[in-house]
């Protein structure tokens, strides 16, 4: 725990300010990502392998194999992605969870450090009236270049932080590459455990574990 108080709180995007929609969804997306590029028949695991956890290595790879060109498989996988999360929105599917109302009462700015393209981040914030509650948000760019900054790198910690003058900040993840994104960028970081990964076992150790917002505020206001 650090010695002197948090002047900032960063939090991850899916998963802790809102929930976050089913591993399908995003097949059913990157599926339709190969068909606009010509392949009808992708094999299922290429298929995951553009889904999720996506490196550049593994969409060159995927990419070569069916002979097209990465950067067009990789921005039609985002613009199929965009719609997808989109439309879960403005159907009700992907809403803020109970416990962001309790940041209201956080007396140090909030930012947003996230693995998810900044469009969409800033779309679903905006139509759930929560934007104006960031003074930042930091999110990649719909590129193929964007993976090498995602967590467990630490850009996106480290650029949300300066935008908020922070030394100090405190940061909410709920995933392992948060965690290790935080150590590097040497910020103390809070796994927030959900129903989506109640049971996640981690092998690096964060600062502490939390099972709600709540708990956050409680930690920030304890620093003081």
């Amino acid at each position: 725990m650090a010695d002197r108080e948090y002047d900032g709180l960063l939090l991850d995007h899916d998963g802790v300010v809102v929930t976050i929609e089913s591993e399908s969804t995003l097949r059913d997306a990157a599926r339709a990502a190969f068909a606009d590029v010509g392949v009808s028949e992708p094999r299922p695991e290429d298929v995951d392998t553009v889904s999720i956890d996506v490196s550049i290595a593994a969409l060159n790879a995927v990419a070569d194999r069916y002979g097209v060109a990465p950067g067009r498989l990789w921005r039609r996988r985002e613009d199929r992605i965009e719609a997808s999360l989109r439309a879960a929105v403005e159907s009700g599917r992907k809403t803020p969870y109970d416990d962001v109302s309790r940041l209201e009462v956080v007396d140090v700015p909030l930012g947003v450090a996230s693995n998810n393209q900044a469009r969409i981040v800033e779309f679903v914030l905006r139509s759930h009236g929560l934007r104006e509650h960031f003074e930042t948000v930091r999110a990649r760019p719909p590129t193929v270049e964007s993976l090498r900054r995602k967590k467990p790198e630490p850009t996106y910690l480290e650029a949300a932080a300066t935008d908020l003058g922070c030394e100090n900040p405190l940061y909410v993840g709920d995933s392992e590459s948060d965690v290790v994104a935080g150590r590097r960028a040497g910020i103390d970081t809070v796994f927030l455990r959900r129903s989506h990964n109640a049971a996640r076992r981690l092998d690096a150790e964060p600062t502490a574990e939390v099972g709600g917002l709540g708990e956050v505020v409680r930690m920030l206001r304890r620093s003081d």
